[in-house]
């Protein structure tokens, strides 16, 4: 490890380690009504990774949480430095935050980390080191929109939450008719499994781009000589559901980055088995075995609402 990354991580984790809240229970100190952002990298975060949504860590340097103290952890993700892409990012729906106490529209004209926005906010993603950082300049003149990974409606419990999922590393580059078709649709569909409180007791989420080649997946990458940041080939989600019976429930989502408007997406389901041998990824791993097995191995359309 460079030195200079060393300090680095040092630095935001004693920063930013005094306000985590590792459970979403909120704030239990202090001011209930404050919504402070905070943000870890690295050593200061291993705790997080016990979180029933977080999957295998490959690199614990570059495991990224960021939150607020009120609601607790907006997202996670594994930042992958030599590519300058994201692994994956991870998120949890509960009853804490599902709830809407933003606008997305009222990003035009508001002031936001001392800046003021004539919309939404996309930034850099300081808690990375400068080096390994996505720039807004990457994307310029590149054919592709700044697709969101953890869904911004997702996360409308504060401004401060919201904003955080403008962060760059929470973006991949996405064709326009991709992203406003059939990710947007399966983003619909999840969203209203995870904001149907009669629906599930909590809705655990990873979602991501293809990045690792795998026996299933020998090219993760888009060629295109347009942009200077890999573009993922496919997209998938993996979503575990408990229900109010506390059963737990699996399904995945697997699809070509394409053009594409379809809304049938029960056609692009797959089991969490597949999906975790074509993007060699663990998913869910702080389940119990015995129940990480039986519901990563089924994909039973039967037990979701269409």
């Amino acid at each position: 490890m460079k030195k200079s990354y060393f300090f680095l991580t040092l630095l935001c984790t004693i920063v930013c380690l005094a306000a985590c809240n590792k459970d979403d229970n909120g704030s239990q100190n202090g001011n209930q009504n404050s919504d402070r952002l905070f943000s870890i990298i690295g050593t200061g975060a291993r705790d997080y990774q016990q979180r029933m949504e977080v999957p295998e860590v490959k690199d614990l340097n570059m495991f990224i949480v960021h939150g607020t103290n009120r609601y607790g952890v907006t997202y996670t993700e594994e930042w992958d430095k030599d590519q300058k892409t994201q692994r994956w990012a991870a998120y949890a729906v509960t009853d804490l935050n599902a709830v809407t106490n933003w606008n997305r529209n009222n990003w035009k004209g508001t002031t936001w980390k001392g800046a003021y926005w004539d919309g939404d906010p996309f930034q850099e993603d300081s808690i990375i080191p400068l080096m390994y950082r996505t720039r807004l300049s990457n994307y310029s003149g590149s054919g592709y929109t700044r697709g969101h990974i953890v869904n911004s409606q997702d996360r409308l419990m504060s401004q401060n939450a919201n904003g955080q999922t403008y962060y760059l590393s929470n973006i991949q580059p996405q064709l326009y008719d991709f992203n406003s078709g059939i990710w947007l649709n399966m983003e619909n569909w999840v969203h209203k499994l995870g904001f149907t409180k009669s629906k599930r007791k909590a809705l655990y989420l990873a979602k991501g781009g293809s990045t690792t080649i795998t026996e299933s997946v020998a090219n993760p990458f888009i060629a295109d000589s347009r942009i200077t940041i890999p573009v993922p080939k496919y997209f998938w989600m993996a979503i575990l559901l408990l229900d109010n019976n506390n059963q737990y429930h699996a399904i995945a989502f697997w699809v070509e980055h394409r053009n594409n408007k379809a809304s049938n997406i029960k056609d692009y389901t797959i089991s969490i088995d597949e999906l975790e041998a074509r993007t060699g990824i663990n998913f869910f791993p702080n389940l119990p075995d015995d129940v990480e097995n039986q519901v990563e191995a089924t994909r039973n359309l039967a037990e979701w609402s269409w």
